[in-house]
């Protein structure tokens, strides 16, 4: 069993170093017009996240698979603080997340079937194995990032998801290193949540939100492949992110708008303005909505089967644009 009090002490010692050479290097998310924040905020939070899994991984052994994951995951990491610095063409972004993902399913971290259902039997996935793992892939990771725009929200629903694959996972030592990993993401969202006046406050950054679409990304795939967790139960882990990105994605394209272009278009953006800008309760609401979809969807899947599941995930998916479609009519904005 690990010591999570060290580790606890340990991480926070690294984001305070981290926060100290931040601000020494001026390594800020400066605001924009699509930015909440309205002053330069350190956006350097996932390196200090991913300098304590590396830790972890160089001391300690708990699971070899989800370790490699973390270590292809540095070219992730490298690419969010380049775009970070110097905002990378949509086309180099793409490229530093096909090059990790294309090492880690040479390794056999990939799926060739979406498991079996009521009625139906076996989704198999054929010839389109290859580019379905490619697509799955790219849409979690922008997902997340796409997500990390309010204070607190990325983390929270980060851990959110973690806890709730605990409850899945039998393996120890997937438990275990699972427990560590919320560790540093439980200190960030604390540090996260700062006002700024404290001069504490810290953003993930891309670093951090590409890399944490990417973990789950493989961390599910994994789970499927050789923990046998049922995708049923797996895709509730992330079906907040994975609705509003949709949304977000098919409403730019409709609207003739390049769709990899950020602005204020996601459902906390309105939430915010239902909140009057309070940040914690946008968060709190959002999260309380995230816990009641995965409850009931794991006791779908429990209890009524695989098939019902997808069909309840694809038809709240259709609640949920009808709600996008009409937030502002509905939360009165």
């Amino acid at each position: 069993m690990p010591n999570f009090f060290l580790l606890f002490f340990i991480y926070l010692i690294i984001i305070l170093i981290t926060l100290k050479l931040s601000k020494l290097l001026s390594l800020y998310d400066i605001p924009n017009y699509r930015k909440i924040h309205k002053s330069s905020v350190v956006n350097t939070g996932g390196i200090s996240l991913y300098v304590f899994l590396i830790f972890i991984i160089s001391n300690y052994e708990y699971s070899y698979d989800i370790e490699l994951i973390i270590s292809y995951g540095f070219i992730v990491v490298l690419c969010g603080l380049l775009d970070d610095r110097i905002s990378l063409h949509p086309s180099f972004k793409l490229i530093f997340i096909i090059i990790p993902s294309l090492l880690l399913i040479n390794e056999g971290y990939f799926i060739t079937n979406l498991g079996i259902y009521e009625y139906i039997g076996i989704i198999e996935l054929g010839k389109f194995s290859f580019i379905f793992n490619i697509l799955a892939i790219g849409l979690l990771i922008n997902s997340y990032n796409y997500i990390d725009g309010l204070d607190g929200l990325l983390l929270s629903l980060f851990i959110a998801s973690l806890v709730y694959i605990l409850f899945l996972v039998d393996n120890e030592n997937v438990k275990n290193i699972i427990l560590i990993i919320i560790i540093p993401l439980s200190l960030n969202l604390i540090f996260n949540l700062m006002p700024q006046k404290t001069n504490m406050k810290i953003f993930l950054g891309d670093s951090g939100s590409l890399f944490i679409g990417f973990f789950l990304s493989f961390l599910m795939i994994y789970l499927y492949k050789f923990e046998n967790i049922h995708p049923s139960y797996l895709i509730w882990a992330c079906w907040y992110a994975v609705y509003d990105f949709l949304y977000v994605t098919i409403k730019r394209i409709i609207n003739k708008k390049k769709f990899y272009f950020a602005d204020k278009s996601h459902l906390h953006h309105d939430i915010l303005k239902k909140t009057k800008n309070d940040h914690l309760l946008a968060v709190l609401s959002i999260n309380l909505m995230n816990i009641i979809v995965i409850v009931v969807g794991y006791q779908v899947t429990q209890n009524l089967g695989n098939l019902y599941s997808l069909l309840l995930f694809a038809l709240l998916y259709v609640v949920f644009t009808f709600i996008r479609n009409n937030s502002k009519k509905l939360l009165n904005l």
